[in-house]
């Protein structure tokens, strides 16, 4: 019976949640108990999942108020739904991106050990911004070997996707990548452009990618705003007979 309760009331908020607009006071607990006849505990637990999920705001003393829905960012194995060999189904939101710098350099040290090849080795650094329905959500610094991308055009990289464009225009084809996703305080460049104070949380991402040939090609840092983006993972277990251990990677 408490697990059906659970519903009814996630079905009564998501209900009022959609009547509103975003900022909106909704009913308090008290209220909502009553009018629902649930405890104030079950209650407060469904609340705290949709407030976990962006869809409520709690503000102490005040009560609680409609919110933005994070970002949901799923990555799964392979299929029909996943886009240009990357691993990542289409996000949910109108996504955009604006180019803020592209510039040939050479490779510093930290990087050329990413892609494994000699310091100074030139390379393409695009930094850009996405943004999701008009709201900044991602900052991206891309890295490739420029060699790979001759007279790259920053406006198509603009128009439409990245791994899309290297695969129809320059032959290279994403086929596996290593990444890992990370805590971090947004510095001062960081929050300006996404909308935040420094300081403020964000989720970083780091990527290295190999092409069709075996061949490490790019290396991506992007930072994410963690109360607005989320990522979740499908695993397939069954039938799983062998299991690579889990690599500890050390920080700092």
């Amino acid at each position: 019976m408490t697990v059906r309760k659970r519903e009814l009331a996630r079905e009564h908020l998501l209900g009022l949640i959609e009547s509103r607009a975003v900022g909106q006071a909704i009913p308090s607990e008290r209220q909502l108990s009553a009018d629902l006849g649930i405890s104030r505990p079950t209650l407060r637990a469904v609340a705290d999942d949709l407030v976990r999920d962006g869809w409520l705001v709690r503000e102490h003393g005040r009560g609680m108020f409609v919110g933005a829905p994070k970002i949901a960012q799923r990555i799964v194995a392979a299929g029909p739904e996943v886009r240009d060999g990357a691993g990542y189904p289409q996000a949910p939101g109108r996504w955009v991106s604006r180019i803020l710098s592209q510039v040939v350099i050479p490779a510093g040290s930290q990087v050329a050990v990413r892609l494994g090849i000699s310091t100074g080795t030139p390379l393409l650094r695009i930094a850009r911004q996405r943004t999701v329905n008009g709201e900044p959500m991602c900052l991206e610094l891309i890295h490739v070997l420029n060699d790979l991308v001759p007279a790259i055009d920053g406006k198509v990289i603009e128009a439409g996707s990245f791994y899309a464009l290297l695969r129809e225009r320059y032959g290279v084809i994403p086929t596996r990548a290593e990444q890992v996703h990370e805590a971090a305080a947004a510095d001062s460049s960081e929050a300006a452009l996404l909308g935040l104070n420094t300081g403020d949380p964000i989720l970083t991402l780091e990527r290295t990618t190999v092409d069709q040939y075996g061949r490490l090609f790019e290396y991506t840092r992007a930072a994410y705003r963690s109360d607005r983006y989320r990522v979740s993972s499908r695993l397939n277990l069954a039938g799983v007979l062998d299991v690579e251990p889990a690599r500890i990677i050390p920080v700092g």
